[in-house]
């Protein structure tokens, strides 16, 4: 069968594979049960394999890299205005194929199994500092009901606590030290907890060949770089440093029309985490000239 690109939509149990030919014309496009789809794309000689970028395309990619296929991930949003008709399976999987035939489209790579493993630290890593965040926002309104105020950083409550639960002459009732006291462990635990994974992120990026090169960059410590080795991965797939940066949402919004063009703020596409720390980075720099 000739073939020029093959679609998936990806779900839990049940895909759908959409095949184009080389003239653009459907030639097949059927469920297929999770068992069941590697079998399915034996059958096909190494082409074009196009998926949505979600939570099961990175180890799907992989393994159908492995049967010598390409695989190329769109981003939801890219795939949406091509989805004509009803939403429903065959409409997707037909509308993921025609979107990765358009001239302009940007493809997310696969993710690695080095790179998973540096973006789930990254991001356990972050679930501990909301929790901490949140655990040190209600320690200091607790003390505020019993009129003991500290400071705003955190540094300065963690400095206060201790001699606030000791401190006999004030509010503090014996229920409501027992209750600041567990809390204050659990924040001591997740500070633990959140060395642990500093130590765990930056042994990983050890290992990894351009983690020398991007912490040589002025405003990029091991934070950033475990974000760009894990987000960006191959940076070949963008022609410039603008596509990157515009692939990162930090290039102005454009409105052009006739004579008429106007450039607004950055974008704001991408990945959220990347951009905050790159951003906050630079400020750091430019700070200390």
């Amino acid at each position: 069968m000739e073939h020029n690109v093959i679609s998936i939509d990806l779900a839990k149990n049940v895909f759908q594979i959409c095949v184009l030919n080389k003239q653009q014309k459907v030639v097949l496009n059927k469920k297929v049960k999770r068992p069941d789809l590697l079998h399915e794309l034996r059958q096909f000689e190494p082409t074009c394999v196009v998926m949505e970028a979600c939570y099961s395309s990175n180890p799907w990619g992989r393994r159908i890299q492995a049967l010598g296929h390409e695989v190329k991930l769109i981003a939801p949003f890219k795939v949406k205005p091509f989805v004509i008709g009803n939403k429903n399976d065959a409409n997707d999987a037909l509308a993921i194929a025609e979107a990765s035939l358009r001239p302009n489209m940007r493809f997310v790579g696969v993710k690695s199994i080095a790179q998973q493993d540096i973006q789930t630290v990254f991001r356990a890593r972050e679930r501990l500092i909301r929790n901490r965040t949140g655990l040190v926002n209600q320690l200091r309104g607790l003390l505020s009901e019993y009129g003991i105020v500290a400071g705003k950083q955190a540094h300065a409550l963690r400095k206060a606590l201790p001699g606030a639960l000791e401190d006999a002459s004030n509010e503090l009732t014996p229920v409501t030290r027992r209750v600041l006291q567990r809390l204050f462990r659990q924040w001591q635990f997740i500070d633990d907890e959140i060395d642990l994974a500093n130590k765990e992120m930056e042994g990983l990026l050890a290992q990894h060949q351009d983690y020398p090169l991007l912490k040589s960059i002025p405003g990029i410590g091991p934070v950033g770089a475990a974000l760009v080795i894990a987000a960006v991965g191959d940076v070949s797939q963008f022609k410039n440093g603008r596509q990157l940066a515009a692939w990162m949402g930090l290039t102005p919004k454009q409105h052009a029309s006739g004579d008429i063009n106007r450039m607004g703020a950055i974008s704001k596409r991408g990945n959220v985490a990347l951009r905050k720390t790159l951003i906050h980075g630079a400020r750091t720099v430019l700070k200390k000239e």
